[in-house]
């Protein structure tokens, strides 16, 4: 494809089996820990979906939340969003990445167990928590991210990170929602809660054991290369 040349959508399709490999190929040029850091997120992307799939029918045929109510606990969340994004973005600066990730994955299992075991009051709290584990999750892999891989092989990484991503969400809903099927009927409608629980474990023991930030990040590399 020539420099100015409009893009066709046969180019994708040509280039797609081109961009798998490369986008394989790319994790033998890539630190491990970004590797592991890959782990992690999909870990975390996954057990979201168990979950969040199906909050909704949870909050109102297992907490007793009216259908009324529903909108309101999304309130908090996106107030804590607005709020919270700019002294969090800081504190993912001043503290190290590795610090703020691993906080946040801790406070996603708060948030979920205060959601699971709640009522509408500790559902609008979970809220705010999710929000605060969220924003600090997604800065600190975002940056972390940055740090490790330099500007020629990151849109690669992204791609695949998302790639694989999104088919671990679209697993984890499906399940997430079979699981609540049926332990619904069981009498144990916190199943999908549970297993996301679970998957905190292996997520904090990847990121503190095998996840390393860089003596150098990749960022500053190409600053100091620039001027």
């Amino acid at each position: 494809m020539n420099i100015g040349e409009p893009i066709r959508f046969r180019y994708f399709i040509s280039s797609y089996p081109k961009a798998i490999r490369e986008s394989i190929n790319v994790w033998k040029e890539v630190p491990r820990s970004m590797f592991w850091l890959f782990i992690v997120q999909t870990l975390v992307m996954f057990s979201l979906a168990l979950t969040q799939v199906i909050n909704q029918i949870y909050a109102i045929r297992v907490l007793g939340i009216t259908l009324d109510q529903w909108w309101l606990v999304y309130i908090p969340l996106l107030l804590t969003i607005t709020i919270a994004s700019l002294p969090i973005g800081k504190a993912v600066d001043r503290f190290g990445r590795k610090i703020p990730l691993a906080t946040g994955i801790t406070m996603f299992a708060i948030a979920t167990t205060t959601f699971a075991l709640g009522n509408f009051s500790t559902v609008m709290i979970s809220m705010v928590l999710f929000a605060i584990a969220r924003l600090l999750t997604m800065s600190a892999i975002m940056a972390l991210s940055t740090d490790l891989v330099n500007p020629a092989n990151r849109g690669k990484v992204v791609g695949f990170r998302n790639f694989v991503g999104y088919i671990a969400m679209g697993f984890g809903m499906l399940l997430g929602s079979a699981l609540f099927v049926e332990g619904f009927n069981m009498g144990i409608p916190q199943l999908p809660f549970y297993l996301a629980l679970g998957l905190i474990i292996p997520e904090l023991l990847i990121l503190l054991r095998l996840v390393h930030e860089p003596g150098q990040r990749a960022g500053m590399i190409v600053a100091q290369e620039a001027s």
